[in-house]
């Protein structure tokens, strides 16, 4: 397994383990009403994911450098309601589904894959390599606030 591959795979473990670790009522508690709770954090994961699966295909399945949009997450959070009808057990599996599905994309890719573009509309560009590497800090950032039990 590459190196890459197993930053995903060590992450999908730490988040599960976390996750099977808290208390329900502490997943579901929001730190205010502005903040998400645990629950929406991990919806967002999901969210990410799903952004995230299909900028890896369409960067993997394209010839020439692909534009993206950034996406509102606070938006796509609410319309999702993940405070009001998902349970964590039911999120967890959509995530490490998700996460299934971009594994098995990306280990399709070959080495000259990783050196392939992409652009956002705010500007910034990436290689997939750098895409992927945003993706995986982004998913330990929100590890740790739903590790972090004063949240």
């Amino acid at each position: 397994m590459s190196k890459r591959m197993e930053q995903l795979e060590l992450l999908l473990e730490e988040i599960s383990t976390t996750v099977d670790g808290i208390e329900e009522t502490q997943f579901q508690k929001k730190p205010s009403p502005e903040k998400w709770s645990k629950l929406e954090i991990l919806g967002h994961l999901c969210d990410s994911a799903v952004n995230n699966h299909v900028r890896f295909m369409r960067i993997l399945t394209s010839d020439e450098p692909v534009t993206f949009e950034g996406y509102v997450q606070d938006e796509w959070v609410r319309r999702h309601g993940y405070q009001e009808h998902y349970g964590r057990e039911e999120l967890l599996l959509v995530w490490n589904q998700l996460n299934g599905l971009i594994r098995n994309t990306l280990y399709s890719a070959a080495e000259s894959d990783w050196e392939k573009r992409c652009f956002f509309t705010d500007g910034t560009t990436m290689t997939l390599e750098e895409l992927y590497e945003d993706y995986i800090r982004h998913a330990r950032h929100h590890l740790a606030q739903i590790s972090d039990p004063n949240r």
